[in-house]
C-alpha cells in the first residue's frame, strides 16, 4: 500500500475511536436511526433515493467510504441487502458492533473505494457515497470507472458530499465568507470542482439523472465537533439562515444521481 494510502487508512482507524465518532455512536442516536432510518440522509437526498429506487427491499446496496455506517444501518434497516466497504478497519469494526446490536445482516470489506478490488462485476442496484467520500481521492476517475463496473446495468450511482462551492472559503459562522484559495484549486487537498465529479461519472459511461444543491438543514454543518459542544442553543438560532448567516446563502450539500444504462442491442 502506498503511503499516504497507509496515512489515510491510520488517520480513519484513530478518529473513529475519537469523541467526535463515539457522539455519533450513543445509544440515543443509533435508537432513533432504527426507529427512522430516513434520519441518515438529507431530506432532498431521502427523497431522490425514494424518486429512482421506490422499494428497497431485496435490492443489493454498496457503501464505498462508508465512515460513520450511518447510512449502511438505515439501508438495511429498509430491507436492502447491504455491503459497507472503508479503508479504515476499526470503522468497519464499530460498525459491525452496532449491526450486531440491531440485529442487521450487513457485509463489511476493507477496500480501498479508487479500486474496489474485492467487489465482483456487476453485482450492485445502488453504489452510495455520502460525506467526505471524495476528499481524500485524488483519482476519480479510477474511483467512479470502478463504481460503474460493480453496479448491474440499469443500476444506479448516488453521491453525496460537501458542495465545491464552500470549499474556498474559511466556512466560519456567522462572518462573512473570507476566501482561503481559487474555486479552481483542486490539489492538494482534492477540493474537486462540480466539473470534476460530473465529468468523472461521465467518463465512467454513467449517464447524469440528476443533480440537486441543497442547503444545510443541520446546526453541526457548521462548527467542528470540538466547537460544536460549546455552543448554546441561543448561539445557534437561525444559523441556517443566510439572512443571519451570510455563508448559508451558498449551497452546502450537492448530490449528483447517475445510471449505469443497458447496453444496446
Amino acid at each position: 500500500m502506498e503511503d499516504w494510502l497507509l496515512e489515510v487508512k491510520k488517520s480513519w482507524n484513530k478518529t473513529s475511536d475519537s469523541q467526535w465518532y463515539q457522539s455519533l455512536r450513543t445509544e440515543e442516536k443509533i435508537k432513533a436511526l432504527a426507529e427512522n432510518p430516513k434520519r441518515a440522509f438529507h431530506p432532498a437526498v431521502y427523497d431522490l433515493i425514494q424518486k429512482y429506487i421506490p422499494e428497497l427491499k431485496g435490492k443489493k446496496v454498496l457503501l464505498p467510504s462508508s465512515g460513520d455506517n450511518h447510512a449502511a444501518f438505515a439501508f438495511a434497516l429498509m430491507g436492502a441487502q447491504v455491503t459497507s466497504a472503508d479503508i479504515s478497519e476499526r470503522q468497519l469494526e464499530n460498525a459491525a458492533v452496532i449491526a450486531k446490536e440491531l440485529g442487521l445482516s450487513i457485509e463489511f470489506v476493507c477496500e480501498n473505494t479508487m479500486t474496489l478490488e474485492q467487489i465482483e462485476d456487476e453485482q450492485y442496484d445502488l453504489v452510495y457515497t455520502s460525506n467526505g467520500t471524495h476528499s481524500w481521492i485524488p483519482d476519480l476517475e479510477g474511483m467512479y470507472g470502478n463504481i460503474s463496473r460493480v453496479l448491474k446495468p440499469g443500476g444506479y450511482s448516488m453521491m453525496f458530499d460537501m458542495h465545491p462551492f464552500q470549499r474556498p472559503f474559511t466556512g466560519e459562522a456567522w462572518k462573512e465568507p473570507q476566501i482561503l484559495k481559487s474555486y479552481h484549486d483542486t490539489l492538494p487537498s482534492c477540493h474537486w470542482r462540480i466539473q470534476d465529479l460530473v465529468n468523472a461519472k461521465v467518463k465512467a459511461g454513467l449517464s447524469i439523472r440528476e443533480m440537486a444543491e441543497l442547503p444545510a438543514v443541520e446546526n453541526s454543518f457548521w462548527f467542528a465537533y470540538e466547537e460544536l459542544i460549546k455552543q448554546d442553543e441561543e448561539s445557534l438560532k437561525d444559523i441556517n439562515n443566510w439572512e443571519k448567516n451570510p455563508m448559508a446563502a451558498l449551497p452546502a450539500w450537492v448530490t449528483i444521481v447517475s445510471r449505469k444504462e443497458y447496453e444496446k442491442m
